[in-house]
């Protein structure tokens, strides 16, 4: 299996490297067809902006609290980009992650079909999980949709106690504390 640039570059470096270094350029070598406004790089800032945010509502609840979340204000002509996970399979001492979210139900190869790839963006109190769908056609109009979907990823470090976010608004999903073996 060929494994995009990108998500090579986001399992090798640290992600103060990984924001800076790895291009989200097609002509570089990326694989993964993003639609418009949905480049690897506006996900990865937007994961960022949901760390801070939830770094936010910490500092304001206390450490021992559990933080109030509210998503992010955006106009419904431009909502944010990406897939949102519904939820998180992962141990405390396992740096393995799986995430479920609604796609298609087929393959990239088929029509409609699309493959799904996750990386992670973390920091010590979270982990925004990005989902990265790579369509079988761009501007494919499919009603295939609405399958539950998976996607495994490792992180840098253990999961720990550290909050899984979803990356379009920043609002945390459940995890189910159980190793991932896949």
């Amino acid at each position: 299996m060929t494994w995009p640039r990108s998500l090579l570059c986001a399992a090798a470096i640290p992600i103060a490297v990984l924001l800076a270094a790895c291009s989200d350029d097609p002509a570089e070598g990326d694989a993964i067809p993003l639609a418009r406004g949905e480049s690897l790089g506006e996900m990865r800032q937007q994961a960022g902006e949901a760390l801070a945010r939830y770094d936010d509502a910490i500092a304001e609840a206390g450490p021992s609290a559990t933080p109030s979340m509210q998503p992010p204000p955006w106009d419904a002509a431009s909502p944010p980009a990406g897939l949102t996970i519904e939820s998180a399979r992962g141990s405390e001492t396992g740096s393995r992650l799986m995430v479920t979210f609604t796609g298609s139900q087929r393959p990239a190869t088929e029509p409609c079909g699309a493959d799904y790839y996750a990386e992670a963006v973390e920091s010590d109190r979270a982990v925004v999980v990005i989902v990265i769908e790579q369509a079988h056609a761009v501007g494919e109009i499919c009603t295939l949709v609405g399958y539950p979907r998976s996607a495994s990823l490792n992180l840098a470090r253990p999961l720990g106690r550290r909050a899984v976010l979803e990356a379009k608004q920043g609002m945390p999903v459940p995890v189910t504390p159980a190793p991932v073996t896949d």
